[in-house]
């Protein structure tokens, strides 16, 4: 089988900010094969329930970005940073967010742009923050199986011409435009502005007793929250476009090619790590 090309990250360790958010938010090269990554997980004495996440490059080990949870919110809310301690709501570093519903079912993904419900209509001439759009969803589905039993997922990413654009605006003004309402009804003409993807289901092992996948010995700890992601009905489904799981207690791969951009990766990521009532 043919091994797919992986890209080297060793140009990130020189590049200025702006152009390291342009690498992070921007699909990654269509040449360039897998992007292998490595997730560091911090519990600390103090973290435990909100862990730190952080994103390192497998070539080089070189830091991308960190993520952890977000204290006194309803629902599940991390705020993703490329700047390995700032990841406070006003920091400049901050890239993206991601958010949950109360089941932690549901999840959206947004770039770091602002809430619409935040601007303020009478300063708006001079106001020079752009509204956010949607970059992603993700669906659980209850884990039928018990604790065990592989968990289903769906995923929706905006989709992207050649030059890595976004082919529509995702800044909806209204719940039932939303990225996430468009994929789970299959509204049209929206959902052929979407790159659906699925999981792929892995197979009981009599030997191991457990379900795996074959991840290439990418994944050498069996988990839950393991999964690979490949395009619905697509012909290929060899073709994985996301994969992620556990290689020790706190450290985890995470393997993404086009047309996906590292954020987008490591937000669908969080959202598998993330504690769900209805799934686990």
């Amino acid at each position: 089988e043919k091994e797919m090309p992986t890209f080297s990250f060793d140009f990130l360790e020189h590049v200025s900010d702006e152009e390291m958010r342009k690498f992070l938010t921007k699909p990654c090269p269509k040449n360039a094969g897998t992007m292998q990554c490595y997730i560091k997980r911090n519990k600390g004495k103090k973290n435990k329930l909100f862990p730190e996440y952080r994103v390192y490059a497998k070539d080089g080990d070189v830091f991308m970005m960190t993520s952890k949870k977000r204290a006194k919110k309803k629902t599940s809310n991390y705020l993703i940073s490329m700047h390995r301690n700032l990841i406070d709501k006003n920091s400049p570093y901050v890239i993206g967010k991601l958010r949950s519903n109360f089941f932690g079912t549901e999840y959206q993904l947004y770039d770091a742009g602002i809430n619409p419900r935040d601007i303020d209509p009478y300063y708006d001439e001079n106001n020079d923050t752009s509204v956010r759009s949607e970059i992603g969803a993700v669906l659980y589905e209850n884990n039928v199986a018990g604790s065990r039993g592989p968990r289903r997922m769906q995923v929706c990413i905006n989709k992207v011409d050649d030059a890595g654009d976004s082919t529509r605006q995702w800044q909806p003004a209204h719940k039932d435009e939303e990225m996430l309402s468009c994929f789970k009804h299959c509204v049209k003409p929206a959902i052929h502005h979407l790159i659906s993807m699925e999981n792929k289901v892995p197979s009981w092992n009599e030997e191991l007793e457990a379900y795996v996948l074959d991840f290439n010995g990418r994944v050498t700890l069996a988990s839950v929250k393991n999964f690979q992601l490949t395009e619905m009905n697509s012909e290929n489904q060899d073709r994985i476009i996301l994969q992620f799981g556990r290689v020790a207690k706190d450290e985890f791969t995470m393997d993404f090619q086009w047309p996906m951009s590292p954020l987008q990766a490591f937000a669908i990521v969080l959202s598998s790590c993330d504690s769900k009532i209805a799934c686990d």
